[in-house]
């Protein structure tokens, strides 16, 4: 049975692995595995990039997938030296489609110096109690990804068009997590799409729509929107073409948006109550920038004062167990967004 995995604590192991895989301190073994196959993309990225030479490829580098070998066959690549290299690196993808992982444990007894194997279970989860993935402990670096939670989304795409140079607006970013969810991969591919077709440096809501084909008049950033600024006619018209399209508009994404712009609403209040720091600043400081938002953002917090606040997050955190559960009912994701928005603006 896989453990849940602490997501926090994934990031942390990731950003180690990466690190001493940049400083060429190489692990002899990788497991990659997980809900998240992003991460594990970024590291054989990284070690194929960095452990050979270009022109030590051709001897050096072995890349099978699981469904056209077999664990035996991988362990017979990992036992051949490496050739006018200081290491081999084998790389099997899509390992979970292996039959069988026993010959590994009896390599896992004497793995070869010079390979650097590498597993990758894509979308799944290693079984703890199953004897291979106990015999790795100390032999092996482990990655058990999580998925991204979805109010982190948004915040996750700014973060990665800043490091490639570019920037997006916040609304944008809003819109393209609409389109994407949290599928890392999807989000990587539909930025570089993004980048390629816009003409500057700044990804605009619009370039997010043409590319999405998502609308920036019926979106979950629109929503919050509309309930921050206490609009109930927009959030309820919103509410409804959401329930027309659940596929499109799932209540999972849609909830998540919220709970990121009450959280930001929380943290502004927070802020503001030290005393020491004036409204702009304290957007600034959550990423809020130009007059139109910081004026929205204004309006949200008078609306919606602390006390305030902390009871909208509370009742968001109920619809999402709802969503998830039993305890919604026969209530469709339509209904339960209603019965939200009802609450608000009561």
């Amino acid at each position: 049975m896989a453990k849940k995995v602490d997501k926090e604590a994934s990031i942390r192991q990731f950003s180690k692995i990466l690190e001493d895989i940049q400083n060429r301190n190489f692990a002899g073994i990788y497991i990659l595995a997980g809900e998240e196959p992003y991460y594990s993309d970024v590291i054989i990225e990284a070690l194929n990039s960095t452990v050979l030479k270009e022109n030590q490829k051709d001897f050096n580098l072995s890349i099978v997938y699981g469904n056209e070998t077999d664990a035996g066959q991988v362990v017979c690549l990992c036992r051949r030296y490496p050739v006018e290299s200081e290491h081999q690196l084998v790389i099997v993808k899509e390992a979970q489609q292996l039959s069988s992982l026993q010959p590994f444990e009896y390599y896992l007894k004497a793995p070869a110096p010079d390979t650097i194997l590498v597993l990758s279970f894509t979308d799944k989860s290693l079984d703890q109690r199953t004897s291979f993935y106990k015999n790795l402990k100390g032999k092996a670096e482990i990655l058990e990804s999580a998925c991204l939670d979805e109010w982190k989304v948004p915040q996750w795409i700014t973060s990665h068009v800043q490091k490639l140079g570019y920037s997006i607006e916040p609304e944008a970013a809003q819109l393209l997590a609409q389109s994407t969810g949290v599928s890392l991969r999807k989000i990587v591919l539909e930025v570089d799409k993004l980048i390629k077709g816009t003409d500057g440096m700044l990804i605009r809501v619009g370039d997010v729509e043409v590319n999405t084909g998502v609308s920036r008049d019926y979106n979950p950033f629109e929503l919050c929107k509309a309930i921050g600024g206490r609009n109930p006619y927009r959030a309820f018209s919103i509410a409804e073409a959401f329930a027309a399209n659940p596929k499109k508009y799932p209540i999972q994404a849609t909830l998540g948006a919220l709970f990121f712009y009450f959280n930001q609403l929380l943290t502004l209040h927070a802020m503001l109550s030290e005393g020491n720091i004036d409204f702009y600043q304290a957007c600034q400081k959550l990423g809020v920038f130009g007059p139109q938002r910081v004026n929205e953002y204004k309006t949200a917090a008078a609306n919606f004062p602390l006390q305030k606040t902390m009871g909208v997050i509370s009742l968001i955190k109920d619809t999402d167990l709802k969503s998830k559960s039993n305890y919604g009912g026969n209530a469709t994701d339509g209904a339960l967004l209603n019965s939200l928005l009802t609450r608000l603006f009561v």
